[in-house]
């Protein structure tokens, strides 16, 4: 607390000087000194503002993560917690992780099969109905994770 003080005390002192040069050199100039206060106060809570800013070199301390994560972790949160909110929420669903499993599919079906469209019947018979259905029904809702997990292991 007294180094936030100290930072403070420090930078207040700054402000005041930095307001009374001010004042100082527009009384100089020729300035009415009650305008050159007034002119003088904006420069010194600028100064103020400026000398309380953190700094690139200021040190920033905080506590280190209790494990180390990789970018799979990430990745398999990330993935965990659109699932779970697709789940709930159907459009979330429909806009953004079926067009990703459909992106997913259809690259498989031409890997393997040589199927270049969802809507060919020879994918529905590849995929299965359920699977097929997912992708390509709007109105599918997401499997439980179970039988989800199956799914995409056919794929």
């Amino acid at each position: 607390m007294n180094a936030l003080v100290d930072g403070l005390g420090r930078a207040v002192a700054l402000a005041v000087a930095v307001a009374a040069g001010t004042a100082f050199v527009l009384v100089r100039v020729g300035a009415p000194w009650l305008w050159a206060v007034v002119l003088a106060l904006p420069v010194g809570g600028l100064a103020l503002l400026v000398a309380r800013l953190p700094r690139a070199t200021d040190i920033v301390w905080s506590q280190q993560p209790a494990t180390l994560s990789t970018a799979t972790s990430v990745q398999a949160s990330t993935l965990a917690s659109r699932l779970a909110e697709a789940a709930v929420d159907q459009d979330r669903f429909v806009n953004r992780v079926q067009p990703r499993l459909r992106r997913l599919a259809e690259a498989r079906l031409r890997q393997e099969h040589g199927v270049h469209d969802l809507h060919d019947p020879k994918a529905r018979e590849v995929l299965g109905a359920d699977l097929h259905r997912l992708l390509t029904d709007p109105k599918a809702p997401l499997p439980e994770p179970s039988k989800l997990a199956d799914l995409l292991e056919n794929l």
